[in-house]
């Protein structure tokens, strides 16, 4: 399926795309970093997408929001306010939506594409690009199978925080450290730049790392674009005038 975000013909489109946050503590730097990045951009921003690990762990109840999490959905809260629109990619770190998270932002368990001015964006964390991670996709959809959520659901949501640190790889090795890109993501996004949605781009986070691949033997007008993270770099894509560009806060 294809959104079409539709504006006036004669606005310059200003988009932004970050991920990998891995938000765990409101004292962090980056954590207040962000926040401040959150409240100090332009008023003529139209989008936020983020694509994943926002958060270190996040899952979306009914009635309680994770303390540590208030702040930086504040933060949101008021670009949501300001007219920015919000779209919310679930990485492997998170693994549910939840009312807080509705209220402010458009929420995707997995994929989509986004059509902006005429041009098709492929959206996604990254974490299933490679089709033939077959454990890695048996976990990740182990994790989100309702009987998991139902569990998660009647935890104290102190003894939720303490499995979830203890089932994460150690945040500060990954963190700080580029990820490998299997061969196969590149196979994938071949696959789909050939496919007959006409996509244009692809952005993708989770490899921690900021690089553009063009595809010539399909086009020479086709690009992937992986994100750095913020969590060490405050790197993030933008998206102006048709134009996709790697800038650091």
């Amino acid at each position: 399926m294809t959104i079409k975000l539709v504006y006036d013909y004669y606005k310059i489109m200003k988009s932004i795309f970050l991920a990998d946050s891995h938000l765990r503590n409101p004292e962090d730097q980056s954590y207040k970093e962000l926040i401040h990045f959150f409240r100090q951009l332009p008023d003529d921003l139209d989008n936020l997408f983020i694509l994943g690990d926002f958060f270190e762990f996040w899952h979306g109840y009914q009635d309680v929001v994770f303390a540590h999490c208030t702040p930086i959905l504040t933060a949101l809260k008021e670009l949501s306010e300001k007219g920015v629109k919000i779209y919310f990619f679930a990485g492997n770190h998170e693994v549910s939506s939840g009312p807080s998270l509705a209220e402010i932002a458009t929420f995707y368990a997995d994929d989509a594409t986004i059509e902006i001015d005429g041009q098709k964006i492929y959206l996604a964390h990254g974490d299933r690009m490679n089709p033939a991670d077959y454990l890695y996709r048996f976990w990740r959809g182990l994790l989100r199978h309702r009987f998991t959520l139902k569990l998660i659901d009647l935890a104290p949501t102190g003894l939720t925080l303490k499995i979830a640190d203890f089932l994460s790889t150690d945040t500060q090795t990954v963190q700080n450290r580029k990820k490998f890109i299997p061969p196969q993501v590149f196979r994938t996004c071949a696959n789909l730049f050939s496919g007959p949605d006409d996509i244009q781009a692809i952005v993708i986070g989770h490899f921690h790392q900021e690089r553009q691949e063009t595809f010539p033997a399909i086009s020479e007008n086709k690009s992937l674009y992986i994100l750095g993270d913020w969590v060490n770099n405050r790197s993030y894509l933008l998206l102006e005038n048709n134009h996709f560009s790697f800038h650091r806060a």
